[in-house]
């Protein structure tokens, strides 16, 4: 048995429901677009699908006895061993070495003149690159 008196279809609730529609829409677009502005480690806000920042600290100290020449100390931060990949670009050749190295838990890392062929040890425009496949790269160029 059909109802004798149905309710009549109001265009105004269907202008509502595009409207609410809309808005959510609306909301979640933004929502997306400030959760994936970025996630470096220099900041950036929100969720990331960017792998975490290295447990680590890079310092500089002069060398001794070779001038004003820099030796880069790593700082862990970690809580387990890590194997790291680090890589010394050279400004004035681009040459590139390359080590292998374990970064004991709050251990101290220094790259300079025993770790690097020919006793070489940074000075200014030279760039430290830091890897490890859990993480994502730290980068920093010697500035003194």
């Amino acid at each position: 048995m059909e109802n004798p008196n149905p309710a009549p279809k109001s265009p105004l609730n269907l202008t509502l429901i595009v409207i609410v529609a809309l808005v959510l829409l609306a909301g979640l677009a933004a929502l997306f677009l400030v959760n994936n502005r970025g996630g470096s480690q220099s900041g950036g806000g929100g969720i990331s699908l960017s792998k975490p920042a290295l447990p680590l600290a890079l310092t500089w100290r002069e060398t001794l006895g070779f001038g004003k020449t820099q030796v880069a100390v790593i700082h862990g931060k970690n809580d387990v061993p890590l194997g790291l990949i680090i890589e010394v670009t050279r400004s004035a050749d681009g040459r590139v070495m390359r080590m292998q190295a374990t970064l004991e838990p709050k251990g101290l890392l220094e790259v300079g003149s025993l770790q690097c062929p020919d006793n070489n040890n940074f000075v200014p425009g030279d760039r430290i690159s830091i890897r490890h496949n859990a993480y994502s790269p730290y980068d920093e160029v010697c500035q003194r």
